[in-house]
């Protein structure tokens, strides 16, 4: 089997014109029947994948525009009740502010209230004082007066060694008595 050789000869002859062009345009017939496939294969495809991706495809963009939609409407609701809110605030604050400032001057008027009752039972309390005091002196003036009186009629006696009238008494108590308060 070493020395064997086996030579193949092609038996086709060589390619024509002929063969070139039946190749470049096929039978008609087989050109039919291959455009009839093709349309029956989209048809196919129409049905069976194109028209359920598009209906998938627009329920989804459906979707996502009802999620957009709902987004800003939700935004818009949002951004009212945030104005509403950030108008409530300021207002609570005004009003508060306006509590705080009458309740200041309120106080201040029960300050001054107050000062002026002190100042009111103070007085009181003073010309109360003062007029105690006034009957106090009044009281002592009296009883020294009296004790004057009875010293001066004690020494008058002794001194005349008889007893004096009641009017020469007065006078000349009277008498002591300007001197004392001269």
């Amino acid at each position: 089997m070493e020395g064997l050789r086996i030579t193949v000869y092609d038996s086709n002859p060589p390619f024509t014109a002929k063969d070139f062009l039946d190749k470049l345009f096929p039978n008609f017939w087989s050109l039919v029947i291959n455009l009839l496939a093709l349309i029956v294969l989209f048809v196919f495809l129409y049905f069976v994948a194109y028209k359920p991706v598009k209906k998938y495809l627009d329920a989804r963009k459906d979707y996502v525009e009802k999620n957009i939609k709902d987004s800003e409407e939700a935004k818009a609701t949002y951004e009212s009740k945030l104005a509403l809110t950030e108008d409530m605030v300021k207002d609570a604050r005004a009003e508060a502010s306006e509590i705080i400032s009458k309740a200041k001057a309120d106080a201040e008027v029960s300050a001054q209230n107050i000062i002026k009752e002190a100042d009111e039972a103070a007085k009181a309390r003073q010309l109360a004082a003062d007029e105690a005091i006034a009957q106090a002196e009044e009281k002592s003036r009296r009883a020294i007066h009296d004790e004057i009186v009875n010293v001066a009629l004690e020494a008058s006696k002794q001194v005349l060694g008889r007893e004096i009238s009641r009017e020469d008494n007065e006078k000349l108590l009277n008498d002591f008595i300007e001197e004392v308060d001269a």
